[in-house]
């Protein structure tokens, strides 16, 4: 999945987005990088840094850009990132690791696709569906188990 921010008049593509390095790129070519190996946008207003991470708070990307901070995708609502923070608690405190893991793994990927810009009702449903799918999952699993 690609998402694109606008800083300054440049459109900046992020992909690989969930990967330890997130791929940053303007009009298809990887932006350069410093001695660091971190990404920098050289453009006329001078040579910025360029860092992408995962804002928890947001459960989605954030794109730095020199001063700029911004937010890839479309926003999620209060109350959904609120449900998905309820569903990682009681994922940890009554499933442990496993449930923990299928709870974060359900939460982001359902954040994932909450933000794409073309959002219909299919996608809406889907995501929706994948925390219970992770439920019945760990339901599964946990009792083979537990024989």
């Amino acid at each position: 999945m690609v998402m694109t921010a606008r800083v300054d008049g440049t459109e900046l593509e992020v992909s690989r987005l969930w990967a330890r390095r997130p791929h940053v790129s303007v009009r298809g070519q990887e932006l350069p990088k410093d001695g660091q190996g971190r990404y920098e946008l050289r453009d006329r207003r001078g040579v910025r840094r360029v860092e992408a991470s995962f804002d928890w708070r947001e459960f989605g990307p954030r794109l730095r850009v020199g001063e700029h901070d911004l937010l890839l995708g479309r926003p999620i609502p209060l109350w959904v990132r609120v449900g998905y923070l309820v569903l990682l608690v009681l994922g940890i405190g009554f499933g442990g690791a496993l449930g923990g893991l299928l709870a974060g793994g359900s939460a982001v990927a359902s954040a994932a696709l909450l933000r794409r810009e073309d959002r219909p009702g299919s996608i809406v449903f889907l995501a929706a569906l994948l925390p219970f799918a992770a439920v019945v999952l760990y339901l599964g699993l946990a009792t083979l188990l537990a024989r």
